[in-house]
């Protein structure tokens, strides 16, 4: 698979995270003064670049917003179940957040952006029914994925289990009003991971009787749901206010 990011902002997050390594940058020569610093500093990281004039520049990609430079990125280097729970949380409880099969590439893109925003500390997914980090994620994420550890495993029912003798409470997010909580009078007090699953058919419900609490938002005008990246961004932004 091949990773490319675009732009000077995003490029400049990715070099500086633990989870990319680079094939090689590209760089309009039209930009060599502009992007002077920029250039120094990937010299220094011993990260190989080439100058290229417009048309040499311009077979790569069409994109037009790639603001003259392009990064050619080897793997995404997923992290450990046991990096995540090891890892120093980022407030006073740890916070994961779980994927269940996601598959539109912008809306794992805006739930990484959203969750670099919101300070999560990890999120999990599977290795098959979920989309992985590509090319579309990284740019939707808008350098969020830079500073966000992505677990990669095998079960996320094993997982729960995992988590579960670690004391973390599982919280699934679903539709049901009826039996799950109102997400603004859940306390989030304790080691939380938080469930969001699959854009048509939702958490799996051999998940769901796995977790240990439902939540849910409640809607008005004969709404019946909302997207998964904007369910993510209304639930953690309450997180981060309790």
């Amino acid at each position: 698979m091949n990773l490319i990011a675009f732009g000077k902002n995003t490029t400049k997050n990715l070099i500086n995270s633990d989870f990319f390594s680079f094939k090689k940058i590209i760089i309009s020569e039209e930009k060599k003064i502009e992007y002077g610093e920029f250039i120094k500093e990937i010299s220094k990281k011993d990260i190989p670049f080439e100058l290229l004039n417009k048309e040499s520049f311009g077979r790569h990609i069409p994109d037009r917003k790639h603001q003259g430079i392009i990064a050619f990125l080897k793997n995404y280097n997923y992290c450990s179940l046991n990096y995540l729970i090891n890892k120093k949380a980022n407030q006073k409880f740890p916070l994961l957040v779980m994927l269940d099969s996601i598959e539109d590439p912008h809306n794992f893109g805006a739930i990484i952006r959203t969750c670099a925003a919101m300070e999560v500390d990890g999120i999990i997914i599977t290795n098959k029914q979920q989309v992985q980090v590509n090319s579309t994620v990284i740019k939707v994420s808008t350098g969020g994925i830079s500073y966000l550890p992505i677990c990669q495993v095998n079960s996320l029912e094993e997982t729960i289990n995992n988590l579960q003798q670690k004391n973390y409470s599982i919280v699934s997010t679903v539709c049901d009003e009826e039996k799950a909580i109102d997400y603004n009078k859940y306390e989030f007090n304790s080691p939380i991971c938080i469930i969001f699953g699959n854009e048509h058919e939702g958490i799996k419900s051999r998940i769901v009787k796995k977790s240990d609490y439902l939540i849910s938002i409640p809607l008005k005008n004969s709404m019946n749901s909302l997207n998964v990246s904007v369910s993510c961004g209304v639930i953690l932004s309450s997180i981060r206010k309790s």
